[in-house]
């Protein structure tokens, strides 16, 4: 796997648009972005993510830092319900009728809607203990019938049937279904009120519930009568009579997807069974006489709005293989059946003592149905008693009682598309999954970048299926050179895309079905490779179907050295960059030339501009006695640039245009003062800058070396370390990186080693690394943070540690040079062990430094002010419902002023903007510039910035906001 890291941008290659990344946050979320989850977190949830600034150096050329990352962990809360009610009522749920000696089934259900698994007490009492025999049963299938002969409690109708063990229910909706069985004894006389009994269920953890959801109750009623005595269950399966026409049913599963729109099929036909457009199941709806005498039995079942009923398929166990009239008439004998729309109803004649009758229908699952239960639950209602004389399916009148709830559950349908921006699910679908279609709109090309840049391939990723999901990215192939490196941020924020399901791997974070989120996919190339072309292949897996996958192709077709070349000579000098080498991006070291002259008296330098770009472009001109540009000139001098073939007395220029790939020549008149003391070789930097995008979307710029002398005077075994950083740092300076390493496994990853490695070449030139344990996890080094000299011990399953990388450039390295460091956690126990997983800090060398601060805060009350002890950047433990305060300061660490910053933030998966936001959200106090920072947001990603300020060295600015934890 090649790894992705976060990149830096080095000279020659700037973005259009600094502010683009907050400009965009509008049409970002218009176009398709991802939105944060609408359930409440599962319990142990770890919310973070990482926020990034962009501006613009003193060379023109755009940077982009990131934050730390923070992380808030969600606690569990408790919250069930017991059938409908959520507190202790004597509320009657169930009202069951039966003859002397017949056992009754009630049904029940309990619902954990908390975030987290708890267990739970469950008992049964009867009000006067008259019943012979009390016992509750799993009803696992939900069909109002034990699942097995095996009861869970047993009592007798004085005593307290109390469920044993414990049932343990997982949250976020989990239900444990249940039947409780009453049995009147034999010698019960008479008819009416018989007994009721109190059900009562009590959660384990008691201290996650707030009053009154401590306890709930609710009863059961049962009469005793002497007439017939009518109860229904209804079920999904395979019914014991035959099909209409003595046919065979269709499947009839409890759970699966739904029908496509594309399905029309709702009569009943031989051999009617699913297919890739429709999905069918078959209800039975079973009914009894368990009074003491033949009664006449109504039912009328209306079907939810997820459910179609097909035509011609019911069936009635009275007359197995016979179709059942769904108008007036053509029933069999002793049943009257009707169906209109989704009602069904339904007249049996007279039903014996202790006889059991079946009706048996087909059902399409619509294309409309919901996932999951909501829209394909329903109950059947009946007459529980002898049924008034003038019942018929026609006029079926009052059917009081109901039957146990059954419900089809539709699975999700997972699909997803990754293709270039701008294309469509259906342009970008891959011929074969994961292997790029070759042409069209599942290829981004880009035709020109420059050596240890970074580009930026946009891409757009759909989610084609019928549920909510996220995509994990990765490169699963690539031609780029070795150290070319992988990022992937989110277009509408420029935030970097993290792993937001601890699977490990970065995602896209919730995307809505239907809905797309666009993204890019930044490269960073390594420095002094060129050539080309190169490809990567961007692959998405679904997090719902890890078999669901679709792969794009990043094409760039290209690597020069430099997008203009500044030159001494029409060939130019040695290796830009190398000794008094100018062929190729400089600076150098030395100059290339060293001019003697008198003070007071004017020398030309002859500057040759090649112009590598596939477009014309015009560029100006500039020097300074340092490689920070916009500089100064050591007092008095002056340089004066003239016509090619000029002299210092020719006319000023100030830029010069050259053609695609033309070559053009200025000269360049350097004038000390007339007061200059002798000096020997006094460095003078040359540059130009184009005043236009390039076609790679960037500023093209170069920096040469030259001197003159005046003579006289005058960045389930498992684990992660994240994130991947990038930053900068001044020469001479050091850069503090935080990282998280992170047991993602179900076991223990034993001892431990941490290195912080740079390149060989860049240890030579006196980069050095230190890893600190962060034991106050602030993301800063304090006192009682500790260097890490050997292995450490056991990370434990789920267990993290933070980490602290110290990086530290050397005084004499140049402006424009970045540094990869590798951040590696090594599992010493024999494999299978939890690898090595690693992380990058790319660091730049530049005049102007911007570092990104994230901290938090706990705002329990969500009133938009953080709570005490205030903000760091430590890890936070919160509630669903509560919210979180979030500042991100970005400083100026540098010796020059930046321009156009802009903070960019994205809201975590499962959190929304919170209703009240502190009272100063974008602060930017003595900021210049034409146009001050201001506050952008939109549903899922905030910014603060502007595209003309200036932050002088020490200024900061910061941005503030509040999100909520779905409740």
């Amino acid at each position: 796997m090649i790894p992705t890291q976060p990149t830096q941008r080095v000279s020659g290659c700037k973005p259009c648009a600094p502010w683009a990344g907050a400009a965009a946050l509008t049409l970002g979320f218009l176009f398709g972005s991802s939105a944060a989850f609408a359930a409440s977190p599962p319990a142990n949830t770890v919310i973070g993510n990482q926020a990034s600034a962009s501006y613009s150096d003193a060379a023109g050329t755009t940077q982009v830092a990131t934050s730390n990352l923070v992380q808030t962990t969600v606690l569990q809360v408790g919250s069930f319900t017991l059938d409908s009610v959520n507190q202790v009522t004597t509320t009657i749920v169930n009202t069951k009728s039966g003859a002397a000696g017949a056992t009754i089934y009630a049904p029940h259900v309990l619902t954990n809607t908390g975030n987290g698994v708890d267990t739970f007490a469950l008992t049964v009492k009867a009000d006067a203990g008259k019943f012979s025999r009390v016992e509750v049963f799993a009803d696992a299938d939900g069909n109002g019938l034990p699942d097995s002969t095996t009861a869970l409690c047993s009592a007798a109708g004085t005593d307290v049937c109390t469920v044993t063990p414990a049932q343990s229910v997982p949250g976020n909706n989990g239900a444990f279904r249940f039947v409780v069985a009453y049995t009147i004894p034999g010698s019960a006389t008479g008819a009416g009120n018989f007994d009721a009994a109190t059900i009562t269920a009590t959660p384990g953890t008691p201290g996650l519930y707030i009053a009154p959801n401590t306890s709930a109750a609710d009863k059961d009623e049962v009469k005793l009568a002497t007439d017939a005595v009518f109860n229904v269950t209804k079920s999904m399966g395979a019914p014991s009579v035959a099909a209409p026409g003595n046919g065979v049913w269709p499947a009839a599963p409890t759970s699966g997807p739904r029908s496509s729109a594309a399905c029309t099929a709702t009569s009943w036909t031989a051999g009617l069974a699913s297919n890739a457009n429709c999905q069918y199941s078959v209800y039975t709806l079973t009914f009894n006489n368990t009074g003491g005498a033949p009664g006449k039995f109504a039912l009328s079942d209306v079907l939810p709005a997820g459910l179609t009923y097909v035509t011609g398929s019911a069936v009635w166990s009275g007359a197995s293989g016979t179709a059942l009239g769904d108008g007036a008439g053509g029933d069999p004998s002793g049943i009257d059946f009707q169906a209109t729309g989704n009602t069904l109803n339904a007249v049996v004649a007279s039903l014996n003592p202790n006889v059991t009758q079946t009706l048996s229908f087909v059902v399409l699952v619509n294309s409309t149905a919901a996932v999951g239960t909501s829209t394909t639950t329903n109950v059947a209602r009946y007459n529980p008693a002898n049924a008034p004389a003038g019942v018929t399916a026609a006029l079926i009148g009052t059917v009081g009682s109901t039957s146990n709830p059954s419900a089809y559950t539709v699975l999700a349908r997972f699909g997803i598309v990754v293709g270039s921006n701008p294309s469509t699910a259906a342009t970008a679908l891959d011929a074969t999954p994961g292997t790029p279609n070759p042409a069209g709109q599942d290829l981004t090309t880009r035709q020109l970048a420059v050596a240890g840049s970074s580009i930026r391939f946009p891409q757009t990723v759909f989610n084609t299926g019928g549920a909510s999901d996220a995509v994990n990215l990765s490169i699963s192939a690539s031609t780029f050179p070795g150290g070319t490196s992988f990022q992937f941020f989110a277009a509408d924020t420029g935030a970097p895309l993290l792993d937001t399901n601890g699977d490990g791997v970065p995602d896209t974070g919730p995307i809505p079905a239907g809905a797309s989120f666009n993204i890019v996919t930044q490269v960073q190339l390594p420095p002094a490779t060129v050539g080309g072309a190169y490809v990567a292949t961007v692959l998405g897996r679904s997090v719902g179907d890890n078999t669901k996958i679709d792969a794009t192709e990043d094409r760039l077709e290209r690597v020069i050295d430099t997008l203009v070349d500044l030159t001494n000579t029409k060939l130019g000098t040695g290796t830009g960059g190398v000794a008094n080498g100018d062929l190729g991006a400089g600076p150098s070291p030395l100059p290339t030339q060293v001019h003697d002259t008198g003070a007071g008296t004017g020398t030309i330098f002859t500057l040759w501009v090649k112009n590598h770009d596939v477009v014309d472009a015009t560029y100006n001109l500039a020097a300074s006695q340092t490689t920070g540009f916009p500089g100064t000139l050591p007092a008095g001098w002056t340089v004066k640039f003239v016509a090619f073939g000029g002299t210092c007395a020719s006319p000023a220029i100030s830029n010069l245009a050259v053609i695609a790939g033309g070559q053009q020549a200025v000269e360049a008149c350097v004038t000390p003062p007339s007061s200059q003391a002798a000096v020997s070789a006094l460095k003078i930097y040359f540059k130009v800058q184009s005043t236009a995008v390039a076609s790679t979307g960037g500023i093209a710029s170069d920096v040469k070396t030259d001197a003159v002398t005046v003579t006289s005077t005058a960045l389930q075994l498992g684990a992660s370390l994240t994130p991947n950083n990038n930053g900068q740092v001044a020469p001479g300076g050091t850069v503090v990186y935080a990282h998280t390493l992170t047991n993602i496994g179900a076991q223990s990853c034993g001892a431990y080693t941490l290195t912080a490695k740079v390149p060989a070449a860049d240890e030579a030139q006196g980069w050095t690394t230190t890893v600190y344990l962060d034991v106050n996890g602030d993301g800063q080094i304090d006192a009682g943070d500790t260097p890490v000299n050997g292995p450490l011990a056991s990370l434990p399953a789920r267990a993290e540690q933070k980490l602290l990388v110290r990086v530290f450039a050397p005084g004499g390295v140049s402006a424009g040079v970045s540094n990869t460091t590798t951040v590696t956690a090594t599992f010493t126990d024999p494999a299978l062990n939890c690898g090595t997983p690693s992380a990058t800090d790319i660091t730049a060398v530049i005049t102007g430094q911007i570092r990104v601060l994230k901290t938090q805060a706990p705002d329990a009350n969500c009133d938009g002010v953080a709570d005490v002890p205030g903000f760091a950047a430590t890890s936070l433990q919160l509630k669903p419902g509560q919210c979180i305060v979030y500042q991100v300061v970005a400083t100026n660490e540098g010796v020059v002023p930046v321009t156009n910053i802009a903070i960019n933030d994205a809201l975590p998966a499962y959190t929304v903007l919170s209703a009240k936001q502190p009272a100063l959200q974008c602060e930017a106090p003595g900021i210049g510039g034409t146009t001050p920072p201001a506050f952008a947001s939109t549903a899922t990603a905030v910014s603060c910035g502007s595209a003309a300020n200036t932050v002088a060295p020490g200024g900061k600015v910061t941005l503030t906001f509040a999100v909520q934890i779905n409740p």
